[in-house]
């Protein structure tokens, strides 16, 4: 399959193993037509001018994604697509994520990104807006990532990065085929980094396996993983102590020893058969285990842990009947938590506070249906069945019995018409649905054990239409779009916890946007890649405590971002300059505190100075800026900022054989 019709199958939304399953890296490398719809794809490498620490170096230059807590581990990126995210205490919410044409993402709509190697990211194919009529839960956008493919012949690469912060970063690999019909490789690598703030050290050991067979009954893929990361959590500050020492950490993290310990194992295989030619048929299969240890800066309570077996079943089949082109699917999934909560002395483990087990299982149903109206004109329809059923079983007698269940079904379905107008441009227009669910942890009951009672699933409706195209050497595309959404998800924090979110349900909400990206290839060395994002995000009907916040902005979310990226290309050499602006954002609820706005530039380039060898260097936030790396929402004791690095420098060398 083509990568232009891949990424029109994921405009339209195309199911997950339906898309990125089919795609050949071999025979993508051409030029392709714009994506119909709100889908970004970056396939170029930006640990060529970034130090490769998170995956905002890919989700920068993407409109209508915004990606804070880059440089603290402990918590992991949250980005947000159109606001979706954007609320998430820790690691990503709202989102769908995929590797390889697998879910990353849990039945109960959370996402680590923690396991992923940025080494290995070969492209990222972002869908902006709500997709779950065919992903399903917490789709209110989806990151699809590629990873590197196996090498065509044998390949061994050794690299080494440093710089400031405390980063080193050291990583080996080696793979290629053994026979004609079955290749595999081997990544191995640790990353250590001591950070910008007191008490933020991490390190990440990573190993990652993966092979690939070809066979009459068709194609098998296999990828495992497994991961270690031990960080420390610096906490966030008040504007005051912000403002005067921004390399502090929270006084609270430090008593405490605010940090987490993860282990984790994962498996993943996909098979795609040998069929006929007007059918396609996939089938994938993931399960993994997670250790998780967290150290909370409070003392009830104030220590995680939780043993998480997880796993999951898909199959898709796509097929042409007559003028029509169906994909459909099911998907399986569950994860179950025995999770444990002890007092936190000071960084010790104190007396259990709280024992129990909480599974999520979930099931879907999906149909996508195309077809082209007449010459111009083509159709789009997707619809999509969910059941998800989380509980809990309280082991903790102390406090008496607070096991229970919930449950979570929905219909989410989807629309899209397009048109072809010529001279390269497409117009769109499209409707969708989509839901999300709190996730296990966030059912958290803030009286006590158990589940919050009171805690719905947020629905969003969305509408937008956009016009794309190519002209000469230029590469545009716009989209305007709206979204409502009731029942939105809230973080806040409560007296006593400090740095733990709890979640409440907003009332209904109202997003506007426009998205606008444009690249233009000055020459065969030189290209310029813009993006720009205007939005407005506000709460429609929303009281709390006697406190009317209708018409208030939703925190959070920058009403202005942009991004431009100048790169300069060569054989054997390149480099980058590029251009991050944020506009100032808010950080509660009333709208009282404000984040401020930025903007960072960030240089970088690298040079083949013989066969096999490779140097690559860089200095970010070139003019030493300060900003907000993160900003936690509704936060308790005005607590909502974790300051940025300012500027630091690094270099990695690699050499390949």
């Amino acid at each position: 399959m083509s990568r232009s019709r891949l990424l029109w199958m994921l405009a339209f939304c195309a199911p997950a193993s339906a898309q990125t399953l089919q795609l050949d890296p071999l025979i993508v490398e051409g030029e392709r037509e714009p994506p119909a719809a709100a889908v970004t794809t970056q396939d170029h490498h930006p640990r060529e001018t970034a130090a490769g620490l998170s995956l905002a170096d890919w989700l920068d230059a993407v409109p209508g994604v915004y990606a804070q807590n880059r440089y603290n581990l402990a918590q992991g990126l949250r980005p947000a697509i159109r606001g979706f995210g954007a609320r998430a205490a820790f690691g990503v919410r709202g989102i769908q994520v995929l590797v390889d044409g697998v879910p990353l993402t849990l039945p109960d709509g959370q996402t680590e990104l923690d396991v992923l190697d940025l080494d290995r990211v070969a492209r990222v194919d972002v869908v902006r807006g709500p997709a779950a009529a065919l992903f399903g839960n917490a789709a209110g956008g989806v990151i699809a990532i590629e990873t590197q493919p196996i090498a065509a012949t044998a390949r061994h690469e050794a690299h080494y990065s440093a710089g400031e912060l405390g980063l080193t970063r050291w990583r080996l690999a080696s793979g290629g085929p053994w026979t004609e019909t079955f290749a595999s490789a081997f990544q191995l690598g640790e990353q250590r980094l001591t950070g910008h703030r007191n008490h933020t050290s991490s390190r990440v050991r990573r190993l990652n396996l993966q092979s690939e067979s070809e066979a009459s009954f068709g194609r098998l893929q296999l990828r495992g993983s497994v991961l270690d990361v031990e960080a420390q959590d610096p906490g966030a500050l008040t504007r005051t102590q912000a403002n005067a020492d921004p390399e502090q950490a929270a006084a609270r993290n430090l008593a405490f020893d605010a940090g987490e310990r993860i282990r984790q194992q994962r498996l993943q295989l996909r098979w795609q058969a040998d069929t006929a030619s007007d059918r396609e048929t996939s089938v994938q299969l993931y399960l993994g285990q997670r250790l998780f240890e967290n150290r909370l800066p409070f003392e009830s309570g104030g220590q995680v842990v939780f043993d998480r077996h997880f796993g999951g079943l898909g199959a898709t089949q796509q097929r042409s009947i007559r003028d029509w082109t169906l994909t459909s699917g099911v998907d399986l999934q569950h994860q179950q938590d025995d999770r444990r909560r002890y007092d936190n002395l000071s960084g010790a483990r104190g007396d259990l506070a709280l024992d129990q087990r909480e599974q999520a299982t979930g099931a879907g149903l999906y149909l996508s249906a195309q077809r082209n109206l007449g010459e111009h004109w083509s159709l789009a329809l997707g619809l999509r069945a969910d059941y998800l059923r989380i509980a809990v079983d309280d082991h903790f007698g102390a406090d008496g019995d607070d096991s229970g269940d919930r449950r979570f079904d929905d219909l989410s379905w989807s629309l899209q018409l397009d048109r072809r107008l010529g001279h390269g441009l497409r117009l769109h227009a499209r409707v969708a649905s989509a839901y999300e669910s709190p996730t296990a942890g966030e059912l958290a009951n803030p009286q006590g054990g158990g589940f919050d009672p009171s805690l719905r699933a947020a629905d969003a409706h969305a509408v937008e239409t956009g016009l794309t195209g190519r002209l000469d050497n230029h590469r545009f595309g716009l989209v305007l779009f709206a979204t409502r959404i009731d029942d939105e998800l809230v973080p806040y924090e409560i007296a006593g916890q400090p740095g733990r979110s709890f979640y409440r349900n907003s009332g209904e909400s109202q997003r506007r946007g426009v998205e606008l990206d444009w690249t233009w290839a000055l020459s065969a060395q030189w290209s310029l890649q813009t993006s720009y994002t205007a939005s407005d995000f506000h709460f429609v009907r929303y009281r709390r405590d006697g406190e009317d916040f209708g018409g208030k902005r939703q925190p959070g979310t920058p009403r202005q971002q942009g991004h431009v990226a100048l790169r300069w290309d060569l054989p054997d050499k390149g480099a980058s300059l590029r251009l991050h602006g944020v506009d100032s954002l808010y950080a509660d609820d009333a709208n009282s505190v404000r984040a401020p706005g930025y903007a960072r530039i960030d240089l970088g380039g690298w040079w083949t100075p013989a066969p096999h060898w490779r140097l690559q260097a860089g200095l970010n936030n070139l003019s030493d800026v300060a900003y907000m790396d993160n900003t936690r929402i509704n936060a308790f004791g005005g607590r909502y900022f974790e300051p940025a690095p300012g500027r630091h420098a690094y270099a990695e060398l690699s050499v390949s054989f």
